[in-house]
Parts: C-alpha cells; structure tokens; sequence
C-alpha cells in the first residue's frame, strides 16, 4: 500500500489499520475482476498491472470506459462496494496484477475520518470525468477509423496484441466494422495484420 500517494498522508492509526487489515492477491491475465450488474463484494487497490473497464448493451456491443493501472483506484468498484449498488460496467485484467484487497468497512470508515483519503477518492473521480468526456466527444465527432487509429497509437507499444474481436469491444462497434477498418489501414501501409497482433508501421 505504500506506493499509493494517499498513504504517507495518512495518520498513523489509519496507516496501522491499513497494513493490518490488507490482504496481498495476484490475479492472471484475462481474468475478470467484477462482472456488470453484480455488486462488487470487495475493493482492490492496483499496485501493478493494468485493467480495462467495458460496458456492454444489451445488443452484446461493449465499449471501453477506461483503464486504471497501478496507483490508482476504480470509480465503479468503489461506488459499487461502498453504496451496495450494481456495478455499471465489466473489468478485466489486461495484464497480470497484482495489488491489496481491503474490506468495506475499513475503507468506508476512512473516508469519512481521513481527509487525504478523501482526497484522493476525489482526484480519482475528476480524472475519470475527465476521461468520459474525451469518450463522449470522441464518438460525437469522429468517426470510427479515427477513433481506432487514435486507440492504436495511444498504446505503449508498435505491437498490439488484441482479436479483432476484443478491439470492437474497446471501440463500441461490430468486429465486422473493426475487420474492414483495419483491412482499410493495411492497404494503405498504417498497420500490419496478423492473428491477434496488428503492428503500428
């Protein structure tokens, strides 16, 4: 927990609760934190990794809603947890991790006795607004091809290691859309196509 900003400004007390009461987990690839519609029974603070949240229509379409990685809390696991209430949408592990899984009561205590918790909460979800309304003026003004090229380039790496499948549901389309779009970028020399892998050229 201590790579967490929040944590050396915690008081003393709270830091003790802390450390006695996190538990150390390690989750695999691929594996799902929370499903939408349930309610997240536990909150996890990411200390390596990276996770994915999609929502999904009940047409079987998904979108990204963000990405949260070490360091940094997810808004829908702590509304779920804390507020009892269905979580809005699917997170899913992009990567092994690793982090601390904390019981509810500890936490909701917290962040009503710990102003640096509070404000670290807070600094979560103004940076996660944020994100949303880049998403929401992503998919009124542009168009699908540019808001998957975008996607492309924001990744670390030249080589993306997603299915065709897994892109439409980060993207919010039909694979059959994301299969001609890409088709349309190899053609013209912006990607190169292989099973499960596209290279930014």
């Amino acid at each position: 927990m201590k790579s967490f900003k929040f944590y050396s400004l915690l008081s003393p007390q709270n830091r003790q609760i802390l450390d006695k009461n996190s538990i150390f987990v390690k989750i695999k690839v691929g594996s799902e934190l929370y499903r939408q519609g349930d309610e997240c029974p536990k909150l996890m603070f990411l200390t390596k990794g990276r996770v994915r949240v999609v929502r999904t229509h009940e047409s079987g379409q998904s979108i990204l809603l963000y990405y949260f990685s070490q360091g940094e809390q997810c808004n829908v696991n702590f509304t779920s947890t804390l507020n009892s209430v269905p979580a809005i949408g699917t997170a899913i592990a992009e990567t092994d991790l690793e982090g601390y899984i904390i019981p509810t009561k500890i936490i909701a205590k917290m962040f009503v006795d710990d102003g640096a918790f509070q404000r670290y909460v807070f600094d979560q979800y103004a940076k996660r607004m944020e994100h949303l309304a880049a998403l929401i003026e992503d998919i009124r003004f542009l168009g699908l091809d540019t808001r998957l090229l975008h996607y492309l380039q924001s990744q670390k790496s030249r080589i993306i290691n997603l299915s065709h499948e897994e892109l439409a549901n980060i993207i919010g389309t039909s694979r059959e859309v994301i299969n001609r779009i890409l088709k349309s970028f190899e053609n013209n020399g912006i990607v190169k196509l292989s099973r499960k892998k596209i290279e930014l050229m």
